[in-house]
């Protein structure tokens, strides 16, 4: 959440550091991070964390009086921290006055020109905090500041462009689509890698413009998408157990992967609705930061006809009054495409029958997504749920056939 306020009065150097440090307090009890920019008339202040503790949050801070006029300018699910590490940093512009400004960041005055001017544009000028050099101790206590973004996109960017190259390209050169695919074994034309590049970089409109274009002359199969990020979001999880980026990178990565499935569906051609389409509510576990496969598992339903319901639960109360609020046939839930999540099976365990309980469907059909089952050998059944998906292709076919099975799918029939 980012909003934006007016400050009721001027502020000294002793109200400033406890107003820093009384938020820090209270945004550890609701592992509540984010950044809290001052200029000369207003405050500017991202929250990230869980969306209970953020309400609490912004409850307490429409009652302060040392504001007003507060204006919400971004309140959205968001798949990973940007500033994990910071409990609450303040930014604000030196004016050799105040001795805590020389510890605090301090803006260019091109954020704080762009805050005035386009307010609607905060959250993209607040992250350019992450590459404002500190000086000295952190201001109101110790902080940890997480590697400066360009580093963070340089190994991100580099890990993509090798999975995608290695992985996601070949593949999806090959008229099969087929996972016995290896490298070498197709010869991608240079638009693919274009699209690819584009992809990586984020350029959103670049690579809209040519997946169109693309599209138009048969060189994006569709369909696809669904099998082919999901081994690069591994190769994401596997370089983090090498040690070679962080898990904030990889973070990172996976949303960016998710930005990808999202252009690559983007004008797909959506097959009719045939036979029964259930209710399916796609959600991730309550608490899982990577939303990939949640993310491909509706892109796929929704390209097949399909019309799913999206949540994003906080936790186990949240997904129970989704499951009870509104009939549900099929519940979808998601963990890690990138990591194994192993310790997080019993908790997953316990979410499903917490869910059926919770439900007004008797014969809830419980579905369960991510590597732990994809490769890692788990069975549905272990955590309680009547299908584990191996991959969001053909998750449609699974659902109408109402298959229990475990990591290894089961033959289904011809779909109806």
């Amino acid at each position: 959440m980012v909003y934006r306020s007016r400050a009721t009065g001027p502020m000294s150097s002793s109200d400033l550091q406890g107003l820093m440090q009384a938020a820090q307090a209270r945004n550890r009890r609701e592992a509540i991070t984010g950044v809290l920019l001052r200029d000369e008339s207003h405050f500017f202040q991202w929250l990230e964390g869980p969306a209970e503790g953020v309400a609490r949050v912004m409850n307490s801070i429409c009652g302060d009086p040392r504001h007003a006029d507060v204006e919400i300018l971004v309140d959205t699910p968001a798949p990973a921290r940007r500033f994990d590490g910071w409990d609450m940093r303040l930014a604000m512009r030196r004016t050799g006055r105040a001795p805590e400004a020389s510890e605090a960041l301090e803006p260019s005055a091109e954020i704080i020109d762009g805050l005035r001017r386009h307010p609607e544009r905060a959250a993209g000028l607040l992250l350019r905090l992450l590459d404002v050099p500190g000086e000295g101790i952190p201001a109101f206590g110790p902080l940890t500041r997480p590697p400066s973004r360009a580093m963070m996109t340089r190994r991100i960017e580099a890990a993509l462009r090798s999975a995608f190259r290695e992985v996601v390209i070949p593949r999806a050169s090959d008229p099969r689509g087929a996972e016995d695919v290896r490298r070498g074994s197709a010869t991608p034309s240079s638009r693919r890698f274009e699209l690819a590049e584009l992809l990586i970089s984020d350029d959103e409109d670049a690579s809209l413009q040519l997946i169109r274009e693309l599209r138009s002359q048969g060189e994006v199969p569709g369909g696809l998408y669904a099998a082919l990020l999901e081994p690069a979001a591994r190769r994401l999880g596997d370089l983090w157990s090498d040690d070679t980026c962080s898990a904030f990178e990889v973070a990172l990565g996976m949303a960016r992967l998710g930005t990808a499935a999202r252009l690559l569906s983007t004008d797909a051609p959506k097959l009719l609705p045939r036979g029964l389409r259930r209710n399916v509510l796609v959600v991730p576990a309550p608490g899982e930061a990577h939303q990939l496969v949640a993310a491909l598992d509706s892109e796929w339903l929704w390209s097949r006809g399909w019309a799913p319901q999206q949540g994003f639960p906080a936790n186990d109360r949240a997904l129970e009054d989704l499951v009870s609020g509104s009939w549900v046939d099929v519940l979808d839930l998601s963990l890690s495409a990138a990591f194994h999540r192993g310790d997080k099976l019993g908790d997953l365990s316990r979410t499903i029958a917490l869910a059926r309980r919770a439900s007004q469907n008797a014969a809830l059909l419980v579905v369960v997504g991510g590597r732990a089952f994809a490769e890692g050998g788990t069975r549905g059944r272990e955590v309680g749920a009547d299908l584990a998906s191996m991959t969001s292709q053909d998750l449609d076919r699974r659902l109408l056939a109402g298959s229990v099975t475990g990591a290894t799918p089961e033959p289904v029939p011809p779909e109806v």
